[in-house]
């Protein structure tokens, strides 16, 4: 009976965690649909709409660090909490008066998912054992993006029926409705060690778990393994994020496609990473072997996102793009999976080198768009510059150079 409640609270705990990441990227994506209204309520231009969704990349930027170092000192539950609330802002920003209020709002909100997605695979290491881990890890990874999927799909729909501020109002419900089963669970794991010099007066102390708080955040810097999964990472969010931006424009002033089209095309994209990335978990999961599907997306996503922008038959877009979005989460829960199977690895060292992790891979990757804006208004064109973009796509292969059980 212990054994059944505590597989079932586990379970538990892996849909909350998917679940409020979910929230997170309905809450976050879905202001994107309703730029005109709220360039209009708000009295802003497009430059400063586009803010409210770079306001969060920048958080996710910064935070993951943060987030990591916090968990060692206050435990995960304690800063997942903290995540929790920040996220469940997003309930109160539709209906801020100022749109320098939503920018503050917005940033606390995207702390807050900084937060939570820097944990993630802390939490599934703490409770999931290994063989587990890689269909969880799947799952994780593509939580925010079925979020913002969901928003592309529904938000317009949703507006129009019950007006934006009550859309918005009621993804942030949703985040809130998913905080409230966090909290309802209690502790995850183990608390923080609070001082490790303490005396045992039966001489039957642990020398290990001292050993595991003074793993500081700076030993993390000095590993390899950290800066080769960071790096590892951040050519499928980079070009993910430079698709998302730029292959709408490229589509429509290179072949004419209207504008509702290419942005069904977006959905396309990013609807196909969700079955790809948890078909892999599951794959990772039978065969107990990561680097092969780590290899297998440095080939397959470069080939067909440079094809994506290359090809001049409309017919085949949508072909391209699925495949496109498939190798761009191919590689989270094999990443994923390998370092959490690295030597002496545990959850808080991992909270802490996923810190690194998103910080690098947001700081560079939100450069990249900027980047091709930049070349673009120099007049260079988005054929070039995107087709050059595909070359980062590559970077999953670094992570090759890390160990794996045979």
């Amino acid at each position: 009976m212990e054994d059944t409640k505590s597989s079932n609270k586990t379970v538990f705990i892996a849909i909350v965690m998917f679940g409020m990441y979910l929230s997170f990227g309905l809450s976050w994506m879905g202001v994107a649909p309703i730029f005109p209204e709220l360039k209009k309520d708000l009295s802003i231009i497009q430059s400063q709409a586009t803010w409210l969704i770079s306001i969060i990349s920048l958080a996710k930027s910064i935070f993951p660090i943060i987030a990591g170092i916090l968990a060692t000192k206050i435990g995960i539950s304690n800063t997942l909490r903290i995540s929790a609330v920040l996220i469940s802002l997003g309930v109160l920003i539709p209906w801020l008066p100022d749109y320098y209020m939503w920018l503050v709002g917005r940033f606390l909100f995207g702390v807050g998912g900084a937060m939570w997605v820097t944990l993630m695979g802390a939490v599934t290491m703490q409770i999931f054992e290994p063989e587990k881990r890689p269909l969880v890890n799947s799952l994780n990874g593509v939580a925010v993006n079925f979020g913002v999927t969901l928003s592309y799909w529904y938000t317009l729909t949703l507006s129009n029926s019950f007006g934006w501020k009550s859309t918005l109002t009621f993804y942030g419900l949703v985040s809130i409705a998913f905080a409230l089963l966090f909290f309802s669970i209690g502790q995850i794991g183990a608390k923080p060690q609070v001082t490790t010099t303490t005396t045992n007066n039966n001489n039957n102390t642990e020398e290990e778990k001292p050993k595991e708080e003074e793993f500081t955040y700076l030993s993390t810097l000095k590993l390899p393994t950290t800066w080769l999964i960071s790096f590892a990472f951040t050519g499928p969010l980079a070009l993910y994020l430079v698709f998302n931006s730029w292959l709408p424009t490229y589509y429509q002033e290179t072949m004419n496609i209207p504008r509702l089209e290419t942005i069904n095309y977006m959905v396309l994209m990013n609807a196909w990473g969700i079955p790809a990335a948890v078909i892999t978990g599951l794959l990772v999961q039978k065969f107990k072997k990561c680097k092969p599907f780590i290899l297998l997306s440095a080939i397959v996503l470069p080939i067909f996102a440079y094809l994506s922008v290359t090809t001049t038959d409309k017919t085949m877009i949508p072909y391209l793009l699925a495949f496109t979005g498939a190798g761009m989460f191919i590689p989270v829960s094999p990443l994923t999976t390998l370092l959490q199977s690295q030597p002496n690895m545990n959850p808080r060292i991992i909270g802490m080198i996923l810190g690194t992790l998103f910080s690098v891979t947001y700081i560079v990757s939100s450069m990249i768009p900027g980047i091709v804006g930049y070349f673009y208004d120099l007049k260079y064109t988005l054929r070039d510059l995107l087709s050059i973009c595909s070359i980062i796509a590559l970077s999953p292969a670094i992570a090759l150079k890390l160990s794996e059980k045979k």
